[in-house]
Order: structure tokens, then sequence, then C-alpha cells
């Protein structure tokens, strides 16, 4: 009896190590027993192209492969390294049955970029991209629409949760829709996060072309030498070829009828790129969210700061050269927008006379803290800017005077400040005016009904925040004890 229990326990436990070797060497390969789903097909780094069925135990060894032979399914990466990702139209699914790549449960899934794309897509539709990390490279995520792909729209566009770093070089992600003859639509960039990019005269994430309905949300993009979000229109990249009649060359070559929000941009600034550097000093001028063109947009819900100018509306075209070149239909409210020191908090309308201006479009219920020039109106009309909360900066509402033409009003009333350093710029008419902060909550939203972004950071934004302004103040202490320095040796060597 002793005998038989001995070797019952001896059973046991040699059953239990060999299903622990077992499950640690299905980890080790990227794939667990119980990450199988039903038609899913399987990608790993053991895995082969030739060979491979695409089965759980015996998968493709590529990302690109899997789509191309297996459109419309769900694709699961096991973890490891793989090889840049190149989508064309093959690789699309359908309305029903969406192409979705992503990695298998618990999986981490990185693409190692040299000079190059890490996930490159061209003229495909339903299509969604999840979960994958691209390191280096000079774009990350490239999403291009051309004429090749006909009259037909370009639906059902999805890069979800994705973490891209290291770019050296242009984007982080990028859609350029180049096709004049249908547009992208239903274009979702959601959850993404975008850091350590050096993108020279690019932007972090940016939507460009002909792209008429999209979303932008959640995403995270922070740390980068450009632009975070932007939304374009008119560069002429879905301009009409050759003769066109009477129709506008235009006419489709810009975003339009979107949404963002729900975004966290900080640390955004050309400080150190040099791009631009002119003069010995950089042009501070990245905005954390930018509208360049775009048309009929909302923005709202987004926490931005420590950016040189944290929102901003306009288009950086002439409309002597088409009258299509203006910016409408943008409403921007209920964001918060915080210490934007290279120049401002929100800037709307053309930064010069000769270009296009901002029109018809609503700033209402944001809040702005401790930003240099809390408000910039240049080259615009017909806006109105009411019920924001601004909070410290030197001015409240900055006229850039070289940006205005005579006769451009823009109705700002209904606002309330606080603590301005130049008081004296607020008018009765833009709002009113309180000693100090005592009549906000948490900094951020005033007592004042309807006043102020409704919208306030959460806890997990808050601690990024404060984390940020302590590196700020002790920064400058570390400048002022440097010039202090400077000074002295200076003064010791004269005498």
């Amino acid at each position: 009896m002793k005998k038989q229990l001995i070797q019952s326990r001896l059973l046991k436990i040699t059953v239990a190590f060999a299903m622990m070797i077992s499950a640690i060497w299905l980890s080790g390969c990227g794939r667990q027993e119980t990450e199988t789903e039903q038609g899913a097909v399987y990608v790993a780094e053991d895995g082969d192209d030739e060979t491979g069925t695409g089965a759980w135990k015996a998968p493709y060894a590529t990302i690109s492969h899997a789509a191309e032979t297996a459109p419309g399914s769900l694709i699961l990466v096991g973890k490891g390294e793989y090889e840049p990702l190149d989508l064309g139209p093959e690789c699309s699914g359908s309305k029903d049955s969406p192409t979705v790549i992503r990695p298998a449960e618990g999986a981490k899934v990185v693409i190692h970029v040299e000079d190059e794309t890490g996930i490159f897509l061209k003229n495909v539709h339903d299509i969604s991209i999840e979960g994958l990390e691209t390191v280096g490279g000079t774009f990350a995520v490239e999403y291009l629409s051309t004429p090749e792909a006909g009259k037909q729209p370009l639906s059902n566009i999805s890069i979800r949760n994705c973490k891209v770093h290291g770019v050296r070089g242009q984007h982080g992600i990028c859609v350029y829709a180049r096709n004049d003859l249908a547009p992208v639509t239903d274009l979702t960039i959601e959850g993404c996060e975008v850091y350590d990019c050096e993108c020279y005269w690019s932007e972090s994430m940016v939507i460009n072309g002909n792209i008429d309905g999209f979303l932008i949300e959640r995403n995270k993009i922070h740390d980068n030498n450009n632009i975070g979000i932007d939304m374009i229109g008119f560069e002429g990249f879905a301009c009409h070829q050759g003769e066109t009649g009477d129709v506008n060359p235009y006419e489709v070559d810009y975003v339009r009828n979107g949404i963002c929000r729900d975004n966290l941009v900080y640390n955004i600034s050309t400080e150190g790129n040099e791009a631009y550097y002119e003069d010995g000093e950089y042009d501070l001028c990245a905005g954390g969210i930018y509208v360049d063109g775009g048309q009929n947009i909302e923005i709202y819900n987004n926490f931005i700061f420590n950016c040189d100018i944290g929102l901003e509306v306009a288009t950086e075209h002439s409309p002597e050269e088409n009258e299509l070149f203006k910016v409408s239909g943008i409403s921007v409210h209920d964001n918060v927008i915080a210490d934007c020191t290279g120049f401002a908090g929100l800037v709307f309308g053309g930064y010069d006379r000769d270009l296009g201006f901002t029109e018809d479009c609503i700033f209402d219920n944001n809040t702005l803290v401790d930003n240099p020039y809390q408000i910039v109106v240049q080259h615009s009309r017909n806006n109105r800017i009411c019920a924001n909360l601004v909070l410290g900066g030197e001015e409240g509402v900055f006229f850039e005077p070289a940006c205005l033409e005579e006769g451009q009003v823009n109705e700002i009333s209904g606002n309330a400040a606080a603590e301005i350093e130049n008081e004296e710029s607020w008018t009765e008419e833009y709002g009113a005016v309180y000693s100090d902060r005592s009549e906000t909550v948490d900094g951020f939203r005033p007592l004042i009904k309807d006043t102020g972004s409704a919208f306030v950071p959460d806890e997990e934004q808050m601690k990024i925040y404060k984390a940020q302004k302590r590196r700020n103040r002790w920064n400058q202490l570390l400048e002022k004890v440097e010039s202090w320095f400077h000074r002295f040796l200076g003064e010791s060597v004269e005498e």
C-alpha cells in the first residue's frame, strides 16, 4: 500500500513537471494552447511561410505573409521581434470580416526598424492593426491611399493601442490620403502612444489629404520635437491632376468631418530640432494639437501641457491662390491647456495676413492655465470665443497686429480670468476677472456655472502633469545657478 502511494505521488509529480516544461516551451514559442481562437491564423518567430498553414501548431513566420494568405482573418502574433510589415490591397478584409492583426494574449510583438517604415499599408480597407510596437525607422506606421485604388472609398481602417518610439526622420503615425478619386473614410487612431520621436519638419501623428470621417481618441503623444496631432488640408496631396474645368482642384484635398478627443499631449517642442534653428535660436512653434486646413472637426476633452503652443487652428496657404484656403466648422471645447510656454495656449487664424483665415469656428468652455499668451487672435473672422477660464499668464487675450485686417471681428465674451499679469489688457467685454484662483476647483474648474472645461484631467494624468511641473522648476533653478556661475566667473576674470 505504501509502495503504491509513493508510486502515485511520483506519477503526479512527473505529470506536473512535464506540464510545466511544456508550458514553458510553448510560452517560449509565443503560443499557448489556451490562446487558440476558432478560425484564427497564427504567426510565430519559429514559424515557416513555406510549410506553415497558419494553424496554431504550424504558424507562419511573417505577419505580411499571413495577411496576404488569409485576408479577412484574425491574425494572432506570438511574442518576439519581427520584420517590417508591407501590406497591400490584397490584405483587405470586408465590412463584416475585417483583417485584424494583433498580438496573442500576453505576447509582446516588436518591430525593429532601421532606415525604413515599420508598418506600411497601401490602399487597404477593412483592416485593424492593434497592439504592435515599433522601434526606430523614419516612419513607424504609415497608411497611404493612391489613385490606383479607384473610385471606391477605402473604409474601416483602424490603428489601435500601438506603441511607437525612436523614430528618427519623419512621422510616428501618419495617414496620407493621396487618392483624389475617393476618400479614406471611417478612420480610427485610438489608444496609441507616440514618444521619443525626432520628426524634423514633420509631425508625431498626422492625417492629411482626402479623409472624410475620422476618430482620433485616447492617444498619448509626448516628448517629441514637432507637432503632436495634426489634421491637414490643401497641401496638394489629393489635388485633381490635369484640366479640371469648373471643378476646384483642391475640392477634396483636406481632412474633414472628424473627432479628436480624450488625448493626452505633452512635452512637444521644437527646442533642439535643427529644422527650426535660425539666427542662433529655435523657433518654438510646435503645437500639441493643430488643425492646419482641416474642416468640420470637433476637438474636446484633451489635456495638453508643456508644449510650445497648446492648440492651434489655422491654415498656411493663401486664399489668393485658391478660394478654399481657409478653416471653418471647427469646434474646440472642454479642453485643458496648461504651461505651453513656447508661445501660447490657444491660437487661431493664419499667422500672416497673406495666409488663409479661420472663420465660423467655436472656442468655448476651455480651461487655460499659466500659458504666457492664453488666447492669441490672428488672421480670422466670425469666430466665437466664450465661457473659457483663463488662469495666470502674461496676457489673457492677445491680438497679433501683423495678422489682422480691418473689419475682421470675432466674438469674445462671457469668459472668466484670474491672476493675469497684464490685467489691464482684459476688458469687461471679455468677461469677469477674479483676484486669485480661490474661485476654482483643483486649479482647473471654476465655480461659475458653465465656464471653463467640464472635462478635468484624471488622477493618472495629474500625476504626469505635476511631475513635469517639478522637473520644470528644477530645470529653471539649474539655469539660474548656471547663469549666476557664468556671471561670477566672468566678473572674476575681469578683476
